[in-house]
């Protein structure tokens, strides 16, 4: 009983299922059976329901869900019928010749047909015919005939295609020829591949060089070079490159054929030797520091004699004598006494003395201390018998000097004047340098690293020492920061042994030098004492009217490298950021001829002077000369030093003269090396190849777009510059490091990771190129050069000279000449100025008539305070103007 209940539950879930939308069948009071019961009723409509779908009911298997089915295509089929009817496509596009009628029992396999294959001819004219004369012909006349004619000619061209491919075989296998590259030129136009048919039938005779070609092809595919013929064949190279091309790919098989043979070669990775560079470098420091610190513990090892402890001082010896003194705060015993008394404990606290060769005689008694290696530097300014004593107390010599530079010299000994305007007090005699140079071994030292521009060596270099010395290039391409510059001084004078305009316009050009370039140490040589002098009292006088350059003179006083101004003779052994160089001589007055008599530089060993003279600067020298080459006389018997005056003359006017280029002319050293800067060039950056000047040379220099005159980068290759270092530590530290120190940024990209991977060795230097290169359009800058200044304050010093002589040879005397200068230039130039606080007030005229100062010294001598101190500041600076004006009348009087 309890089944058939459950079995009758579950059938009424079904019911309440399949009749859902029926309210009464989910309500629980509902009756089920009976006349009134819901089953009986829903049977009755159900039956009702099935009748009226007539045959679609006939099968007795039909479920009522596949009668659902059948009702919804029915429905779904009506709905597209509909839509046909509505858009009436075959009216609109077809003018009704389908002839197409959706509905029961009618027959549309006619028209169906007729559009399937309007279709498909459109789809073929659409997409897959490519001739457009022949689909606008079938657009045009698409007719029954129309159609016929197409196909008998298709039928005809068939025929002659079936010819064409039998007697195509036949000569392809006689020639082997390629059909996809025969076609590929004319493609799938038919005029083409018939034009260049007919070109072949034409020059039939060739067919036999073809032949040879085809011939010599299977002999390239068998040595394994196919691809080369392919590119020749699809004109990817041209005829002229196909020897480069092969041997391109002869190198590059031989390279990978190598790296095989050597795992070790191969192997190697460019970042890995950088990692053993650094190590090295680091190693090479410490060992370095080390050695120092060796040193000073075998010092501290050493046994200091303790010497005599007795009661009175003057017995007391060694240590215990030092200790005494050290003690002692005055009345210390003489050097002498205490070397002689206490010499060994000295040498065991201190074993290398610094001494002159004076000091040693005064200071070591003979005998009283022996040194195991004696050191004379700056040996070109000893003479030989000062050198003795020290020669004599030491069991080595090492004589390190320059014979290319002063001889000593002796101010007393005696006077040379040879009928000379400059007189000079000099003896030249041989240095202990001159005297053992040819009895013992030497070794030159060829690195020079103290110019910071190759121009500043470059002349010495070439003049005096045979090309010898390795200079390292600047990264400063072309800028007035560095290098040589030359200025003319027009209207300079050498009277009385000085130039009184080369000493005014160098004063301005320190003034300016301290204005806008502090940072830089500057120094000032001038050819003659007298000239040095005036120099020194024309920074005075500008300092004293100028308090602010007095405090830059104060504060650069106080740098270890501070300001000076020297002579020819006393420069040796100074070295400065910048050199101002006065080179004095000149005419006796603007337009003469310059005399012939240049002071000591006409000495047999004058070129000597030149030389330590051109070789005291860091960064920059500025020449003042009021004299040019051509002034400079040179006759088969001059001096060295003449020549060399006259030749470094005409080097700073034209820069030819043993021209200093970093462009060397020189081509890379490596196929390589090229291959860098095309690559380069590629990506924007132009480069220069072998940048140098004597004895080392940067391999790649690139060029700064924004600025040409200055190098972004230097790229060394491991060619030729690499692995003809004597030493590792000159190859892997001291080389880059004074690049480094010039303010190159180099690196190095290895053969091995270019060949592997050219791209990855190149990406991270163009970004760092980038990051590098200056921002500006080249040619701009934002600040006005220190040549330039120095430019415009000669021209404004020409500009006043030329006013002076306005006013200095007009008609009249001295008063009229003073007031048209008031009338005409002051009162133009300061207009606001008070008539009774104007320079040239009646008060002062008359002072200045009656006591014609010519310089400031004079004016504030002899014009009264109360006068001087009632003039407008301002009008100050048109003193010196007035002192030529009163100079020139004097003159002329």
């Amino acid at each position: 009983m309890k089944t058939q209940l459950e079995e009758l539950l579950d059938d009424l879930g079904s019911l309440k299922e399949v009749f859902a939308p029926v309210v009464e069948l989910r309500a629980g009071y509902t009756l089920l059976i009976g006349e009134r019961g819901i089953i009986p009723r829903l049977i009755r409509e159900v039956n009702e329901v099935v009748r009226a779908c007539g045959s679609l009911t006939d099968d007795a298997v039909l479920s009522v869900v596949d009668l659902t089915d059948r009702i919804e295509q029915i429905a779904m089929l009506k709905h597209k019928v509909e839509k046909w009817r509505a858009a009436d496509f075959d009216t609109k596009l077809f003018q009704g010749r389908l002839g197409l009628n959706p509905g029961i029992n009618t027959d549309n396999s006619m028209g169906l047909s007729k559009l399937r294959n309007t279709l498909e001819i459109a789809t073929c004219l659409d997409g897959r015919l490519s001739n457009e004369a022949l689909i606008q012909h079938i657009y045009k006349t698409p007719t029954r005939t129309s159609f016929a004619a197409l196909d008998h000619h298709a039928r005809v061209l068939r025929e002659v295609l079936e010819s064409e491919k039998s007697g195509y075989e036949a000569y392809s296998t006689l020639v082997q020829l390629d059909r996809e590259a025969w076609m590929n030129r004319s493609g799938d136009h038919l005029d083409e591949l018939v034009t260049r048919n007919q070109q072949a039938l034409d020059n039939g005779e060739t067919l036999q060089s073809w032949l040879d070609y085809v011939r010599l092809r299977e002999q390239v595919e068998a040595l394994g070079i196919s691809r080369l013929a392919d590119a020749v064949e699809n004109s990817k190279i041209d005829i002229e490159q196909v020897e480069g091309a092969y041997q391109a790919g002869m190198f590059d098989v031989l390279a990978r054929e190598i790296l095989r043979e050597d795992p070790e070669l191969g192997r190697f990775s460019g970042h890995s030797q950088e990692a053993i560079q650094d190590k090295f470098k680091e190693y090479d420091n410490k060992l370095k520091q080390l050695q120092c610190e060796q040193i000073a513990w075998k010092i501290d090892q050493n046994t200091i004699p303790f010497g005599n402890m007795a009661a009175r001082v003057s017995e007391r010896t060694e240590r215990v004598l030092l200790e005494h003194e050290c003690g002692k705060k005055t009345r210390h015993i003489p050097i002498r006494q205490l070397l002689q008394r206490a010499g060994n404990a000295l040498v065991a606290l201190k074993p290398c003395f610094m001494m002159g060769p004076m000091s040693v005689a005064q200071y070591l008694p003979p005998g009283t201390i022996a040194f195991d290696l004696v050191v004379m530097d700056e040996a070109s300014q000893i003479k030989p018998q000062d050198a003795l004593g020290a020669v004599a107390r030491g069991a080595q010599l090492v004589v390190v000097g320059d014979p290319k530079q002063l001889p000593p010299t002796s101010f007393f000994d005696r006077i040379i004047d040879d009928g000379e305007e400059d007189p000079t007090g000099i003896e030249e005699s041989e240095s202990i340098l001159d005297a053992t140079l040819p009895m013992f071994p030497a070794r030159r030292l060829r690195w020079h690293y103290r110019s910071q521009h190759e121009s500043l060596i470059a002349f010495s270099n070439h003049s005096f020492y045979e090309s010898d010395l390795v200079l390292f290039p600047s990264p400063h391409k072309q800028t007035d920061d560095y290098g040589i510059h030359y200025s003319r001084i027009p209207r300079g004078c050498f009277v009385n042994r000085k130039n009184l305009e080369e000493a005014k316009i160098i004063s301005e050009a320190v003034r300016e030098h301290f204005r806008h370039r502090p940072h830089e140490t500057i120094g000032v040589v001038a050819m003659s004492a007298e000239q040095r002098q005036h120099i020194e009292r024309a920074i005075e006088t500008l300092s004293k009217d100028d308090p602010v350059f007095q405090e830059w003179l104060d504060k650069d006083a106080m740098r270890r490298e501070s300001l000076f101004v020297k002579n020819l003779e006393n420069v040796q052994g100074d070295e400065r950021d910048v050199i101002f160089i006065s080179m004095t001589y000149g005419p006796p007055e603007p337009g003469a001829k310059v005399y012939q008599r240049f002071g000591p530089i006409n000495s047999d060993v004058g070129w000597r002077r030149l030389n330590v003279l051109f070789t005291r600067s860091k960064k920059r020298m500025h020449i003042f000369s009021s004299m040019g080459s051509d002034d400079v006389v040179v006759t088969p018997t001059s001096k060295r030093g003449v020549q060399a005056l006259r030749e470094f003359l005409s080097y700073c006017e034209t820069g030819i003269l043993h021209r200093t280029e970093r462009y060397t002319g020189r081509g890379p050293d490596s196929d390589f090396e090229i291959s860098v800067m095309a690559a380069l060039r590629d990506r924007g950056f132009e480069c220069i190849p072998q940048v140098g000047v004597a004895g080392f040379f940067i391999d790649v220099a690139v060029i700064d777009p924004g600025n040409p005159g200055r190098y972004l980068m230097g790229i060394e290759c491991d060619g030729a510059t690499y692995h003809s270092a004597k030493s590792a530590r000159d190859r892997d530290r001291l080389r880059q490091m004074i690049l480094e120190r010039l303010g190159w940024r180099i690196r190095r990209i290895w053969s091995t990771d270019w060949f592997k991977n050219p791209q990855g060795e190149l990406a991270p230097i163009i970004r760092e190129l980038h990051e590098l290169k200056s921002p500006g359009v080249p040619g701009e800058r934002d600040h006005e050069s220190a040549v330039e200044k120095i430019e415009e304050i000669i021209e404004e010093a020409e500009f006043k000279e030329a006013q002076i002589d306005t006013f200095a040879f007009d008609e009249g005397g001295l008063k009229e000449r003073l007031l048209r200068f008031d009338r005409e230039v002051i009162r133009l130039e300061v207009p606001d100025t008070p008539d009774n606080k104007r320079l040239l007030r009646p008060a002062m005229l008359e002072a200045l008539l009656e006591f014609t100062p010519t310089s400031k010294v004079e004016f504030l001598e002899v014009i009264p305070p109360y006068i001087r101190q009632a003039t407008e500041a301002a009008e100050g600076r048109y003193l010196e103007q007035i002192f030529d004006i009163i100079n020139a009348s004097v003159e002329n009087a």
